[in-house]
């Protein structure tokens, strides 16, 4: 007993007995001190020595935060992005946000784009009020995708939190750390697949574009395609929500694993066109 109580505090103290315990496809758990700035310039036909796992999962996620658009992969060639599985009540994930948080304010001019990609443990962090209210507490000024249908996450296989991936410029999966720690490798990771060169696809063939709604100001969902119905909560300025679907001059969303309905004349149509 007293030996089993040993290791546990060993793991304890490891962060290893926090949300996160998943087989790791790259990323020695290495460097933990606060990550150093650095410019970025782009070398001609430079490519990283990171291995490559091929084609990383689309992300089909119908509710963003912190962007008037969805940012499906197929939309981003050219950007390195850094995905981040994450649950804003878990502590771990928390730990990490200092430095997801610098590295978008250093790098995002030279290419990175952050997206967390929020799903829940429990039922009060798939509310989307509270994940709202968690992105103004925690500073997070990043897109964040909401994932309560678990897409993305089963997508990934992922199974734990917090989970950070590297995705380069073509879209393909490059590097995973599991867990806090490591922020130094992964900081040079970032700087070094912003620095591969990258040429856009020679005859890429456009696929459909993405539609989703947008609004400028606070605009109601409704349980129904009309103003009877009920109201079930709101979009806000700066979200963007998938169309599933069209009637009567009203959209039809996903609101927080709900359907919901916004009227045509309150909000903006987007197309994203991804390849």
């Amino acid at each position: 007993m007293k030996r089993l109580l040993m290791i546990a505090v060993a793991l304890l103290a490891a962060g290893l007995l926090a949300r996160y315990a998943q087989p790791a496809i790259v990323a020695a758990q290495v460097g933990s001190q606060a990550p150093t700035p650095a410019v970025i310039s782009a070398e001609e036909e430079y490519v990283s020595s990171l291995p490559d796992y091929g084609p990383a999962p689309e992300l089909s996620n119908e509710v963003w935060l912190n962007t008037a658009q969805p940012l499906p992969l197929s939309s981003l060639g050219g950007k390195v992005v850094l995905l981040e599985m994450w649950t804003f009540g878990c502590y771990n994930c928390v730990n990490t946000l200092p430095y997801v948080r610098a590295w978008h304010d250093t790098y995002a001019e030279q290419g990175l784009v952050i997206i967390g990609n929020h799903y829940p443990e429990f039922d009060y962090e798939a509310d989307i009020d509270n994940v709202r209210d968690a992105l103004v507490r925690l500073d997070i000024r990043y897109p964040v995708a909401q994932d309560n249908d678990r897409r993305t996450w089963e997508a990934y296989a992922n199974r734990y939190w917090p989970v950070i991936y590297l995705i380069d410029k073509r879209g393909h999966l490059r590097y995973q750390h599991i867990g806090e720690g490591a922020y130094t490798i992964t900081e040079a990771n970032i700087q070094d697949l912003l620095r591969e060169s990258y040429t856009p696809p020679a005859e890429a063939t456009p696929d459909a574009p993405v539609q989703s709604v947008s609004a400028t100001t606070d605009v109601n969902v409704r349980a129904g395609a009309g103003v009877d119905h009920p109201a079930i909560g709101m979009i806000h300025p700066d979200e963007a929500y998938l169309v599933r679907g069209e009637a009567g001059g009203w959209y039809r969303i996903n609101y927080s694993g709900q359907e919901g309905y916004v009227s045509a004349e309150f909000v903006t149509v987007s197309q994203t066109i991804t390849q």
